[in-house]
């Protein structure tokens, strides 16, 4: 078998993850840690073997999320093919699963056996599943444990031997130990030695105790006969006493018995139920009578409700003419409405014609509209004339509009450009303020030349205070003070000047400005007056374009036979309107034809009801719908008398069966009650219900001495008995006073001997309590012997666990003996190998001990191997006992098994699995690259990222 695919639903952390394995050799599947290599194995298990229980001590990978866990699995058998395994958490433990092939044919549970080729699953997670789980177990282990561990991994494929071999040990412990206390069998052992100790103290008394306990059991045998004979007498009592409790019954009982052999019942003869039958013929002979008088009135009714009716014949031969004609009414009453219509359109048509014509402001016959002639181009045409006039008054009221502007801007800037020019200075004004400007230029006095000296008086002052030179300060604070006049001098005379040269330099400047402006507006004026001219010359070639468009329209008016004026005629929505009313005119053409239509018809069906009146001599009043609804309204009258008469005459018809059909019964009923008389030997009514009197009191008599005949025989009484308890409580009464009497006394003397037995009996019981007051020998004896069945049962239980731990040794031995050598040839090849013949053979003792045997002979326990060599053994054993146990393809899954190797061993191991690899698929888990980059000829599959992972 191989594995073809994964699909992993939810498993633990794992959701949607595919995966696929090539069929042969050896695959390796390398992940970080916590990515979910051990998840994947234990999940390939689970698609095998199903989800493990709650209870069980595997992990069950339930999702976090809660989702189902689940998936499936493609494999492909040697025999049976490809097939999938589906397996989903649902109503069982293990899962739902689905086993299906590619062409949709589905297998039970059971061929999930066949494709496994019945491999159990201790041997699947022993032998063909493993990894660092096992690791961690043989680490654990002490060196004896450690040998076991690997023989019984050489005979199994897992530890389950050896677990299976301390459980039995345990549980032999449990129970019995040669020198303990606390197994079952010692506890139950001891208290069995208790209690027989018990009972040798108890064996005395049980003498005195078997005499009192023989008197006692005859002395119960005496009370019960004398138990017997008593309740014999109180049953004997129990019956007179009863017999008296019946007394007034039975007397009645008597009585009634008398009474009936009284009478004669041969003479009283009366039929059964003759009163109610009697009585029922009376009462139905009553409801007959009454019957064939209320026929009889109807009959008499219908006669004469039948002689009042009378029928119009003539209007009954028209019919069919009257109802066609009254059938044709709403058709009639349609065209009538239709024509109504037809005039309210009429006046419609003419109103929205007049409206029209006031809206063009024209007035067109008839032969004007009809001759009109308009074509879809004479439209089209038409329309772009409508359109380029349009346009040309668009234009033309714009450039009117932009002239209009034009000459108002041009008055304005020629009225401004005369006011800029009035602001403009003189030429001799303009002259003399230049000449006073110049004047004033050349005479300023700077004012730097009056700050020099102020300068150099600082300087001076500076310089003897730093040189303490007192003349050189003196000298400057003189030129100091000098300074300061000539200033001041300076700036009174500067004010005067500055004011008259500042309002020539401002007169000057003001005059530039306003020359400038001047200048600007007169630019302005002169563009202005050409844009002027320039608008005229195009309002002139508008005109002209003007005038060919109402040419070309008087063309289209000669050639469609238009006669309005060409001026209404480009004028946006005329011709629209002058469509509206040639079509309003052919609409009106249409309505008064189907008024011509309409009258004929309407005259053609009053002609033909003004000659139906007419022949059935109705008066017509002019109205043809009231003339046809009023012969209607007759037919219907004159039909409805014809079916009365008709019902009529077949109701008499009936009337008179029916009343022939109660006469009959009649006379039947009166001769049933003569026969009741003649049974009952009367020829009278009252006799008749004088006999049926004595026959209900005979009846009477009988149904009651019955009923206390019944109650009697209910109480379990035969009739011989009955009739002797009513003798004795009736003739024999004496007698039965006197058998009572001596029954009370035999009661009491047979009670008194009962009570003195019951006291014995009491006295030996007191007795026989003071002997057993240390617990009875039967008490101890019934315990000893429960005490020595649940020791039975146990040493039973010992003895089988004895013997199955004899039979595993057995099985233990045989497949030493058989099996045993070939996996351990197989193992000491793997194992040479792995150690490159270092090792050259694992074997077994005599002693039941595993040892491996070194090149040079040495032999060592497994506990003296460092760890990676015993996981060698461990790793070489396990492909032994697959090779041999299971079926030769089954694919084996290893999860780092070389963790602890080192870099040559590791080499050779991963050799050995390529070579068992060869005729089956191994998948080889690991986290580590450098096992992957041993080997590269070896497929690699990267197991997917984080992104596949749940939330562990």
């Amino acid at each position: 078998m191989k594995i073809v695919s994964l699909h992993i639903y939810h498993f633990g952390g794992l959701r949607d993850c595919k995966i696929s394995f090539e069929k042969h050799g050896l695959q390796m599947l390398y992940g970080e840690n916590e990515a979910g290599k051990t998840t994947l194995m234990d999940f390939i298990k689970c698609m095998f073997y199903g989800f493990p229980s709650k209870n069980q001590s595997q992990r069950r990978y339930e999702p976090k999320n809660g989702n189902r866990m689940g998936g499936k699995m493609t494999i492909e058998h040697q025999n049976h093919g490809v097939w999938t395994i589906e397996r989903i958490a649902g109503s069982t433990v293990s899962g739902d699963v689905s086993i299906y092939n590619e062409t949709g044919q589905q297998k039970d549970e059971l061929f999930l056996i066949q494709l496994l080729d019945n491999m159990e699953q201790s041997l699947f997670t022993g032998a063909f599943c493993f990894g660092l789980d096992g690791l961690q177990k043989l680490d654990k282990l002490t060196s004896e444990e450690l040998g076991n561990f690997l023989l019984s991994t050489a005979l199994s494929g897992d530890r389950d031997l050896l677990e299976i071999e301390q459980s039995f040990e345990k549980k032999q412990s449990a129970l019995f130990k040669k020198s303990g206390k606390k197994p079952i069998i010692n506890e139950k052992l001891d208290q069995l030695k208790s209690v027989g100790k018990t009972l040798e103290s108890l064996k005395s008394k049980n003498e005195s105790y078997l005499v009192i306990k023989n008197k006692l059991e005859n002395l119960e045998k005496s009370l019960g006969k004398t138990k017997q004979e008593l309740v014999g007498v109180q049953k004997d009592m129990r019956s007179v006493k009863r017999l008296f409790e019946l007394k007034p019954v039975l007397e009645r009982y008597k009585q009634l018995k008398t009474e009936w052999l009284s009478f004669d019942s041969t003479e009283i003869r009366f039929p059964e139920n003759g009163i109610r039958k009697y009585e029922d013929w009376q009462k139905e002979c009553s409801l007959l009578k009454g019957e064939l008088t209320y026929i009889e009135d109807r009959l008499s009714a219908a006669e004469k409700e039948k002689k009042s009716l009378i029928t119009n014949e003539k209007i009954v031969r028209y019919e069919n003419k009257i109802k066609q004609m009254f059938n044709k009414l709403p058709q009639y009453e349609h065209l009538f409405n239709q024509l109504q219509d037809a005039e309210r359109n009429i006046q419609s048509i003419e109103k929205e014609e007049k409206e029209l014509f006031d809206a063009i402001g024209e007035t067109w016959s008839e032969t004007e509209l009809n001759d009109l002639s308009l074509s879809l181009s004479s439209l089209h045409h038409l329309e772009g004339l409508i359109k380029q006039s349009g346009h040309l008054e668009d234009k033309k009221r714009r450039l009117e509009d932009e002239l209009e502007d034009s000459r108002l801007k041009l008055e304005r800037l020629e009225k401004e450009e005369a006011k800029q020019k009035t602001l403009l200075l003189s030429e001799e004004e303009l002259a003399k303020y230049g000449r006073a400007n110049n004047k004033q230029q050349a005479n300023g006095f700077s004012l730097y030349s009056a700050l020099l000296p102020l300068i150099s008086a600082i300087v001076l002052i500076w310089s003897g205070w730093s040189s303490n030179a007192l003349s050189v300060m003196l000298g400057g604070a003189i030129v100091f003070a000098a300074a300061l006049i000539l200033i001041f001098v300076y700036m009174k005379k500067y004010k005067t000047r500055g004011e008259i040269s500042h309002q020539t330099h401002h007169r000057i400047l003001e005059d530039e400005v306003n020359r400038k402006q001047w200048m600007q507006v007169s630019v302005q004026l002169s563009n202005e007056n050409s844009s002027y001219v320039q608008l005229a010359k195009q309002l002139d070639y508008l005109e002209v374009e003007e005038a060919s468009v109402l040419g070309r329209a008087e063309q289209w008016a000669n050639q469609n036979r238009y006669k309005g004026t060409v001026d209404q005629l480009l004028v946006s929505g005329y011709m629209k309107r002058v469509l509206q009313l040639k079509e309003l005119l052919k609409q009106k053409e249409t309505v008064i034809q189907m008024m011509r239509e309409l009258n004929e018809h309407l005259e053609e069906y009053e002609d033909e009801a003004a000659d139906l009146s007419a022949e059935l001599e109705n008066e017509h009043s002019g109205d043809t719908k009231e003339c046809i609804v009023l012969l209607q309204s007759s037919l219907e009258e004159q039909l409805k008398n014809r079916s009365r008469a008709e019902h009529l005459t077949k109701t008499c018809k009936q009337l008179i069966e029916r009343k022939e059909e109660l006469l009959k019964k009649l006379t039947f009923i009166e001769n049933q009650m003569k026969n009741l008389w003649k049974e009952a030997n009367v020829s009278k009514e009252i006799d008749f219900y004088t006999r049926a009197k004595e026959n209900d009191r005979l009846i009477k008599l009988n149904e009651e001495r019955d009923t206390l005949y019944n109650q009697l025989i209910s109480l379990g009484f035969s009739p011989e008995e009955i009739d002797e308890m009513a003798q004795k409580v009736t003739v024999n009464y004496e007698d039965t006073v006197q058998l009572i009497e001596n029954l009370e006394k035999n009661e009491e003397d047979i009670q008194r001997e009962y009570s003195e037995k019951v006291e014995e009996k009491g006295r030996l019981d007191w007795e026989l309590t003071k002997l057993l007051e240390d617990g009875s020998y039967s008490e101890h004896l019934h315990r000893y012997e429960l005490l020595k069945e649940e020791w039975n049962s146990y040493v039973k239980k010992w003895a089988s666990l004895r013997l199955a731990q004899h039979a595993l040794s057995k099985v233990k031995e045989n497949y030493q003996k058989t099996k045993l050598p070939a996996v351990l040839e197989t193992s000491s090849v793997y194992f040479s190998k792995i150690t490159e013949s270092e090792y050259q053979s694992i074997l077994f003792t005599e002693q039941n001990e595993l040892m491996v045997v070194k090149g040079d002979g040495t032999r060592f326990y497994p506990h003296e191997l460092s760890r990676g060599t015993a996981e060698q053994v461990y790793l070489a054993i396990r492909l032994a006992v697959a090779s041999h146990a299971g079926p030769a393809d089954f694919p084996i899954l290893m999860d780092d098994i070389a963790v602890n190797f080192d870099e040559k061993r590791t080499r050779r191991t991963l050799q050995l699995i390529q070579e068992a690899a060869q005729e089956r698929q191994i998948l080889f888990f690991t986290c580590h690259k450098h096992v992957a980059s041993i080997v590269p000829s070896v497929p690699l599959i990267r197991w997917p990222s984080q992104s596949v992972i749940a939330e562990m």
